[in-house]
């Protein structure tokens, strides 16, 4: 296992030692977190494992935080120390961490996952497992109760995937009011739609992406020299590193189930967009399919491209003509095939540089100079036309069938 330094301590922050039989640890960043116990007992309730687990929670707060947050987390870190000493077993223990006074410019959930993270690999290293997996909740996250058996599923299968993307569906239960209801529905159906938009191209980078559903194994963390330190999209950012690699999966046998609730914390992500909808009144939207269909008069012809670039060219439409054009594709394009030997290496490679960045970038040109974004109710008709489903039905209808699908890998 590659050696790992980028520590945020120079000491493990957790003393007791490893078991020798340690497969998965989950890694939970805390801030004001009041249902915390919910995610902790959803994990108590899972069975059938029979390798030991273990989680570690961090409760983190800024410099700049308030005398109530402060007061809030001492008062939870005691009892979860309390709670853990009666808890912990030989299968599954739970440790607590409490970190303060962190950097307002660094604090949030990057470097709550980060110091999670940290901890995991260490004892991971200790316990001689580079393929043990660090997993990731998000502390309003509750999880099926085969979630940690797949996980360990996975880790013994010592294999060369490095990091993992776990199914997920937000919770829509019956103290959701009928508007938040309806916004969560939009928001899952907007990610959904956006990445079977991209499996209908073939992009080769066409996972879900979210830090309360992602796992990486412990020798690939360490290859990653860790995890970023992002106040908001750390968990994109830290996945597109396997993700263009190849060896990364998607984990469909478990659910994982973040929270419908609103939050201003970051300016992007489940929280924002709710507070979007619900208190700002925007109105449900995302990509234009118009820009995915444009887009696809280049993925579907890279293979012309590569035998003749000028044939390539007068079959592109705008915007991607144009946007290729701004980034230079025809010098990048001799460069690729110079260092290819024949299509499928020249195609592999030419995604390593149109790559999930790239992507949005483009799409964000598409949308303000072409196609603007549509209401999420017209996107997804043309998804499920495409689909060969009928769309005659309401948006929760909608939602249940892509979950069906995105489970089961279609």
């Amino acid at each position: 296992m590659r050696k790992y330094t980028n520590f945020e301590f120079e000491k493990p922050l957790i003393t007791a030692p490893p078991p020798t039989n340690l497969e998965v640890i989950i890694a939970i960043p805390a801030f004001f977190e009041k249902d915390l116990l919910l995610t902790l007992n959803s994990l108590l309730d899972n069975k059938g494992y029979n390798t030991n687990i273990e989680a570690i929670i961090v409760l983190n707060e800024s410099e700049e935080v308030s005398d109530d947050v402060t007061a809030f987390h001492k008062k939870q870190y005691s009892e979860l120390i309390d709670w853990s000493s009666k808890i912990n077993s030989q299968k599954i223990s739970f440790y607590p961490i409490y970190v303060k006074n962190i950097k307002k410019k660094i604090a949030g959930a990057g470097m709550a996952r980060k110091i999670a993270m940290d901890e995991a690999y260490i004892r991971f290293e200790k316990a001689n497992n580079p393929d043990g997996i660090i997993s990731n909740l998000d502390a309003d996250t509750i999880v099926d109760d085969n979630y940690l058996l797949e996980l360990e599923k996975e880790a013994l299968k010592r294999n060369k995937i490095k990091a993992y993307s776990i199914h997920f569906e937000h919770l829509l239960h019956k103290g959701l009011s009928e508007e938040n209801k309806l916004a969560i529905i939009s928001y899952e159906l907007h990610l959904r739609y956006f990445i079977n938009m991209q499996k209908m191209l073939k992009l080769p980078y066409a996972y879900q992406v979210m830090g309360s559903a992602m796992a990486v194994k412990a020798f690939a963390y360490a290859e990653a020299f860790g995890m970023n330190k992002r106040q908001a999209g750390e968990d994109f950012y830290f996945l597109q590193k396997f993700i263009n690699t190849g060896y990364f999966s998607n984990i469909n046998s478990t659910t994982v189930y973040p929270s419908a609730r609103i939050s201003q914390r970051v300016p992007f992500g489940t929280g924002r967009a709710l507070y979007d909808i619900l208190t700002l009144g925007k109105i449900p939207e995302t990509y234009n399919y118009k820009s995915f269909i444009a887009l696809r008069t280049f993925t579907d012809k890279l293979e012309v491209f590569y035998n003749d670039y000028s044939k390539g060219i007068e079959l592109l439409t705008n915007p991607i003509l144009e946007y290729l054009e701004s980034k230079s594709f025809e010098k990048i394009h001799f460069e690729i095939k110079k260092h290819t030997k024949d299509f499928q290496g020249y195609r592999k490679r030419l995604f390593r540089w149109f790559d999930a960045f790239l992507l949005m970038k483009y799409l964000h040109y598409a949308r303000d100079k072409y196609f603007p974004n549509i209401p999420i109710d017209i996107a997804t008709d043309y998804l499920f036309e495409q689909l060969k489903i009928d769309n005659e039905i309401s948006l929760e209808q909608k939602l249940n069938i892509l979950r069906k699908l995105d489970k089961k890998g279609y």
